[in-house]
This record gives structure tokens, sequence and C-alpha cells, in this order.
């Protein structure tokens, strides 16, 4: 793991975790080809009980590719595990997740150079434009009930 994420994931995982938990979690996903278990930090942002994580420059990391369908995860997010289940998303979906998350973390609309208007609203075009390169994964967290996935 390198050091950094190391780093990351004790700081989450520490009493000091609200210096990074409004826009970091730890994601726990398996890999599909081998099975083994891993856990990463991902920026995120909440919509209700959706999380929407963006993998920036999407071609340079494969982590996400493991859930271009519908796979059980872990978030740890306010010092507890939480279960759901994780996908990526394209096309319109990608778009519609991309504008709320920008929305949410003004931080990363400046970083991903999204136009925002005065009230901080990101137009549907503007989320096009820069969800191309990036890939949007969706994570339901679990109500109780397992949507999308076999056990």
């Amino acid at each position: 793991m390198p050091i950094g994420t190391s780093i990351v994931s004790g700081v989450l995982r520490s009493p000091l975790h609200r210096m990074m938990s409004r826009s970091l979690l730890l994601l726990k996903y398996q890999g599909r080809r081998t099975g083994k278990e891993y856990t990463i930090p991902v920026g995120y942002a909440r919509h209700g009980e959706e999380i929407i994580v963006i993998a920036r420059r999407a071609d340079t990391k494969s982590w996400w590719t493991n859930l271009r369908g519908p796979q059980q995860v872990e978030v740890y997010l306010g010092r507890s595990w939480k279960k759901g289940v994780a996908r990526a998303v394209e096309g319109e979906d990608a778009a519609e997740r991309m504008r709320r998350y920008l929305e949410a973390q003004p931080r990363m609309a400046k970083m991903l150079r999204a136009e925002r208007d005065p009230d901080g609203k990101v137009a549907l075009a503007e989320a096009r434009r820069v969800v191309q390169g990036n890939a949007v994964v969706v994570v339901e967290l679990d109500s109780g009930v397992q949507k999308g996935v076999s056990a």
C-alpha cells in the first residue's frame, strides 16, 4: 500500500477523521478476477442514501473497473463501516451524478475547473464536459434489503 494511502487511511480511522471525512472515505471492495479485498481512500459526495465517488483521470486508475457491474462494497464513513452496492455509471447518469458531486464539493469543482453559477449550481452541460476522462461510481447504502446483487 502506498505510504500516502496508509496515512490517509489511518487518519480516517482515527479520532482526527473530521479533518478529512467530509470529502474522503474508505472504500472496501473485492477484485473481480482475484477476489482479493482492497481498501482505498476515495473522494465522495453524499446525496441522500447514495454516495457518489469520482475516479479522476480514470485511464490511469483501475480500481473502479471492478465496479462496472453491481458489487457489494463497504464504506468507512462517520467512524463506522456501512454496506452498500456500488456500480460505475456512464452517459447521462454519470453527468447527473457528476453535477451533484461538483455542487457538494466546491473545492473539487474548482480543481476540475467546473463553472458554477453564483448559487453554486453546475449546469448539466458543464457536468458532461467535466465527466470526460473521469469515472463515476455510485454506492447505494443498504437499507436492510440487498438490491442488484445476488447472495
